[in-house]
């Protein structure tokens, strides 16, 4: 009996949802737990797996709007591959090779069987001994030489009309007119040779391809909520952004210096984001403010540490949430994050996943963005701005050094943070990634 494959539950404010793409086609066999379509809603785009093995049956096309519960295809358990005996009829078609290369090497020798007995010319070679003979011997010019060559023609079965005997072009012509060959060269008429029409139509000019100077697409739920949001945050909140810059020679240090042992210890690369992490946890302790958020006429302040990560996809930015990030050692952080980010690519991510950070990070050197001005991902209230690391001249105890620097940004809802507690929540991260011992101190 088949059975449906019906729109899940994603959420419970999400009540509809784009089909955006089928992943197998109209009476494929799918495998239980494959993925089967591409479901794009105003919050999160995710995958819609087969609850059983069988043959698909697709109801609803890819595109249309569809409602949480609609069932969109069936799937028959029953279903064998029956597509195993034309798998097997395959192998058949190894005779093609076989039948197809012996006859491409057919048309020289049957030229020259059709002509009168003369002893055969090989190829290449044979053709230019065969010049250098009958030159002398037959005092042939070099137009007709080269005809002669070129289709293995023995020149005493051609009637020769020039002065004192004499063969002429006129006379090989004539001789390949009333011989038909099946070579497409001999085919122009003697007064004209044919090769300059068809050298001017190779010459023609190739009109370039047409390019569509426009294109367009509807919006993706998930785009149409992100332009939404970010919208709406921006006519809400009053954002304001503060920046700095540090110096992460330390950290870097740290990096080089441990990253061999690190990944053998853990699996996993010692990257940035968990000293970042780390640094932006002891900030919004020593600055609590920075972990708040307005809920109607309420502030709500967290005393947990949920960080949002910003992550790019291909159908747009994405903030899945690193929970309890207080509670990991640095590895767990990496591998936290490495998990989030390779779910967000494949559409695993859950609802619950996205929801629930105040304070988010957002990675734009990684683009190689030297400063930008983040926006706040709602209902958050602080997002850090990482950027490109670059090497730059510094002041150090009053000399000048190369430092690999990077700007920090901070943009913060001026209703919830004063400008007191944002410049020092970016300062307090500043000293901790460039004297990352505070971190382990926890000073």
């Amino acid at each position: 009996m088949p059975i449906n494959v019906i729109i899940p539950e994603v959420g419970e404010s999400i009540k509809e949802g784009v089909l955006a793409e089928w992943a197998k086609a109209d009476g494929d066999l799918v495998a239980r737990d494959e993925p089967l379509l591409v479901l794009e809603t105003d919050k999160i785009t995710m995958n819609v797996n087969a609850e059983q093995a069988g043959r698909l049956t697709i109801l609803v096309p890819a595109g249309a709007t569809v409602q949480v519960g609609q069932t969109v295809a069936t799937i028959d358990p029953d279903a064998k591959a029956d597509v195993a005996p034309a798998a097997t009829a395959k192998p058949a078609r190894p005779a093609d090779p076989v039948a197809v290369t012996p006859a491409a090497a057919a048309p020289a020798p049957l030229r020259r069987a059709s002509e009168p007995p003369a002893p055969p010319l090989a190829p290449a070679a044979g053709m230019a001994q065969a010049a250098n003979k009958l030159e002398p011997v037959k005092g042939l010019s070099p137009a007709v030489q080269r005809l002669v060559v070129e289709h293995h023609l023995d020149p005493a079965t051609i009637a020769a009309s020039g002065r004192d005997g004499r063969l002429t072009k006129g006379d090989v012509l004539r001789h390949l007119q009333a011989v038909p060959s099946p070579t497409p060269a001999i085919a122009p008429a003697p007064a004209m040779p044919a090769p300059p029409p068809a050298v001017s139509r190779a010459e023609e000019p190739v009109p370039p391809p047409v390019v569509e100077r426009q294109t367009r697409q509807p919006l993706s739920p998930l785009r149409q909520r992100i332009a939404e949001r970010l919208v709406e945050v921006q006519q809400q909140a009053a954002i304001l952004t503060t920046f700095n810059e540090a110096d992460l020679s330390r950290v870097m240090e740290l990096r080089a210096r441990w990253k061999e042992t690190f990944k053998e210890r853990h699996g996993i690369a010692l990257g940035l984001m968990s000293f970042f992490v780390k640094a932006s946890i002891d900030a919004l302790r020593f600055v609590p403010a920075v972990n708040a958020y307005i809920d109607g006429d309420q502030l709500v302040t967290n005393h947990y540490y949920d960080i949002g990560i910003a992550v790019s996809t291909e159908r747009g930015l994405v903030v899945p949430v690193l929970r309890n990030a207080d509670h990991l050692s640095m590895a767990e952080i990496e591998l936290e994050i490495a998990d989030l980010a390779a779910r967000a690519q494949q559409r695993r991510l859950e609802l619950s996943e996205l929801t629930g950070a105040v304070f988010t990070i957002s990675n734009g050197g990684v683009f190689g963005s030297m400063m930008s001005t983040p926006i706040l991902n709602p209902p958050g209230s602080a997002i850090l701005g990482m950027h490109a690391i670059i090497k730059r001249p510094v002041v150090v105890n009053d000399e000048i050094v190369i430092r690999p620097m990077m700007y920090l940004a901070l943009s913060y809802d001026h209703r919830v943070i004063d400008g007191r507690e944002s410049v020092t929540f970016l300062k307090r991260i500043k000293d901790c990634l460039e004297d990352p011992s505070r971190l382990l101190l926890e000073v």
